[in-house]
Order: C-alpha cells, then structure tokens, then sequence
C-alpha cells in the first residue's frame, strides 16, 4: 500500500520509537470509535480515541488518548491538571498536529505534545488508533505506545 503524507508521518514515527505497527487502510471511514471497532473486527474500548485539547493559559496543545467507550471530562481533567483545557478547534488541530480531526493519531505529530491515556486502555494488550487519516489505523501494544510517547496515566475520575 501506497501511504499518504500524514501516514507515512505515522509510520516513520513509530520506526524512529522502534514501535511495531503495521497500517491498514479500510474501504469505509474509521472515523468514530465504532466505525473503527467495527472495521477492525474488536470492541469500541480497543479503540484509541485521540482528543486534541488546549490550554487557554499557555495556549500549549495536548493530546488525550481515550478509549474509544468513554469520553474525557474537561471539568475534571482541568482539575487535575491544575489547567484551564478547552476542546481545540478544527483548524488548530490541523495546523499544529498535521491532522484533520477524525484523522488524529497518537503517533506523527508536527511538534511534541504532552499525552496523556485513559487507564482504561491498560486492560488491553491490543489496540488500534488512527494512522492519519480516517480510514487509515494501527493496531498496537498499549503498554508500548504509552511508553515510547512517554504518556501520563490520568486518574480515571477524568472520563465518563
């Protein structure tokens, strides 16, 4: 398969982290958890849902990998943060991550973000997350994603 722009981003991201993936483009969207669980033959929870959010104070973006049967709470997580996060709009996305939203991977973006996972996710040896585009994904080990982008396990208070 001939990968695009941002999947290759991806692809060379995860060789330069020695994370093994391997990138498949399904024939319809991936874009919502349960399109992508769906495709990929797991349940919704497997999948990595990937939230760009901002910090209004410092205007710093972060990036919140979700599982895919739970969606974050911004009240609690600025809580627990000590932040003032507000969902990122579109077009910031896109610019400073090199993703469109639905296209979003955890993997690849154009300058480090703080990350931060969903600890619901560490009950899964294997998931999939987007590969930078919306019909594009990867399926992984957790516990290797998380370690090699250095993420932060939020309290579970944080997702409903």
């Amino acid at each position: 398969m001939e990968h695009g722009k941002r999947t290759a981003r991806v692809l060379s991201a995860a060789k330069e982290l020695d994370l093994s993936v391997k990138i498949l483009e399904m024939p319809s969207s991936t874009r919502t958890a349960n399109d992508a669980a769906q495709a990929c033959g797991c349940i919704a929870a497997q999948i990595i849902k990937s939230i760009i959010v901002i910090n209004t104070d410092t205007n710093a973006l972060a990036l919140f990998l979700v599982s895919g049967s739970n969606n974050i709470d911004l009240i609690k997580t600025s809580n627990a943060l000590s932040a003032n996060l507000t969902m990122a709009k579109p077009t910031d996305v896109k610019n400073r991550t090199g993703f469109a939203i639905g296209g979003v991977s955890p993997l690849g973006h154009l300058s480090k973000l703080e990350t931060y996972f969903d600890p619901t996710l560490l009950q899964y040896n294997e998931v999939w997350a987007s590969a930078g585009k919306p019909n594009t994904v990867f399926k992984c080990n957790f516990n290797e994603l998380i370690r090699s982008i250095s993420a932060k396990c939020l309290p579970i208070s944080c997702f409903i």
